[in-house]
């Protein structure tokens, strides 16, 4: 069986990777020069699985509205990018509501506890160094109310492989030495002792190389034009360096899905959501913390990278396909990590040349869009959100499962494709 996956992000590379494992023969189709040359390229680089809700919680119109008008606060909603916004905000909004929140949430949940442990073979069986630390995670709160929804929200995933403690400020301070001078700021921090971090551009990377050791072939430089169907089915990949024939097609190619999509006549509700990152260079004896720490009221996440790096990301501004950065936006970043970790503030504060932005394919409801389109031989891998990295592993193998008509190792409601796109013969 021939596979084409569409997209080299951390999501196709996985995939192309379990596909290849499985015997397959695999072409990865990317139209940039490398793996992970969008979203994936400089994204928060936390594998936080207890962070996968869905970003519209009960309650996110409160937040959307200041959004429309203000550019200092952490959403950000672009008045240019709301005639394509409104019929995937609808959905958003609607899935908002408790009872369909929380159910995307445990969808959710259930993938990423997946993901990491098919992330813990995949290491197994390949020897991986991606930077990786697999000291936990942390997530800041400034009042008791908002640490118990946390909390709740835990409970609510109603996943029993999910561990995590509270901690008052000693602890937090004797956990990581680099919140010392704000822990007193803080109500209480969750410590989720199974999260890690690692460099996702480098993990596409090895993936790629990876699937390739196994006879996978690699078409980088390669723009895809047009997908092929006949008698709907799924028939070629038309590229700028010719067609390429396959018996499927896994499309994975992030906020890209949609409009190659939309000309066979399928309607991906796949929206952009603009993310900003700045990676600073540190030297031996700077306070780095030791493991990813995520501040939900300013929404952003600071990991380090090895030895010497440490990303900060986070914000979420709806501008359409805009990946232009705004020195603004990236000012609220910066100025919120320098507040977080004042013992850094002049590296953080001077990190701009090294800024970055990309675009997050978001889901009306949450979970990403994974498997069989009602075109035979045509799947999704995509719409993952803010949560490619920590859910690609998982969605590799499920997806791979799916196409070859194994029995997938989860449950797959909430997370197929047909949901939104409806099943073959509908």
């Amino acid at each position: 069986m021939h596979v084409i996956v569409i997209g080299a992000g951390i999501v196709g590379t996985t995939t192309a990777l379990a596909l290849a494992e499985r015997g397959l023969r695999v072409t990865l189709v990317e139209r940039a020069s490398e793996p992970a040359a969008g979203t994936s390229h400089a994204n928060g680089s936390g594998f936080t699985p207890a962070h996968a809700e869905p970003w519209n919680g009960p309650g996110i119109v409160g937040k959307l509205l200041p959004a429309l008008l203000r550019d200092d606060q952490p959403w950000r909603v672009r008045a240019s990018a709301l005639p394509g916004l409104l019929g995937w905000g609808m959905h958003f909004v609607r899935n908002s509501s408790p009872g369909r929140y929380y159910a995307n949430t445990r969808h959710c949940a259930r993938l990423a506890m997946y993901s990491k442990s098919c992330l813990v073979g995949l290491r197994k069986r390949h020897a991986l160094d991606y930077h990786q630390f697999t000291r936990g995670s942390l997530e800041l709160y400034q009042d008791a109310a908002a640490l118990e929804q946390a909390i709740e929200l835990r409970r609510r995933m109603d996943h029993p492989d999910i561990e995590m403690q509270t901690l008052d400020a000693d602890a937090l301070i004797a956990l990581e030495p680099a919140l010392a001078p704000v822990a007193k700021n803080y109500h209480g921090a969750l410590l989720f002792p199974d999260h890690e971090s690692g460099d996702a551009r480098l993990f596409s990377r090895l993936m790629t190389e990876r699937a390739a050791a196994l006879g996978a072939e690699t078409l980088f430089d390669t723009a895809v034009n047009a997908i092929f169907c006949e008698r709907n089915r799924f028939k070629a990949v038309a590229t700028d360096r010719g067609d390429l024939e396959a018996d499927a097609c896994i499309v994975a190619a992030g906020c890209g899905t949609r409009s190659l999509l939309a000309p066979p006549g399928l309607q991906v509700p796949i929206y952009p959501v603009k993310g900003y990152s700045a990676t600073i260079t540190l030297d031996d004896d700077d306070p780095a913390p030791l493991m990813p720490i995520l501040d939900l009221k300013r929404r952003f996440v600071t990991a380090s990278l090895g030895p010497d790096r440490l990303r900060i990301a986070g914000l979420a501004e709806f501008a359409g396909y805009n990946t232009g950065i705004n020195p603004k936006r990236m000012q609220i970043l910066l100025d919120g990590a320098a507040l977080l970790l004042p013992r850094l503030a002049d590296r953080i504060r001077n990190s701009a040349p090294n800024a970055w932005t990309g675009l997050r394919p978001m889901t009306p409801d949450g979970p990403p869009l994974i498997g069989a389109t009602p075109i035979d031989g045509l799947h999704l891998n995509s719409g993952h959100g803010a949560m490619g990295w920590t859910q690609a592993c998982g969605s590799a193998e499920l997806v791979a499962d799916l196409v070859t008509g194994n029995t997938p190792a989860i449950a797959t409601d909430g997370l197929l494709a047909e949901r939104w796109l409806g099943s073959k013969g509908e």
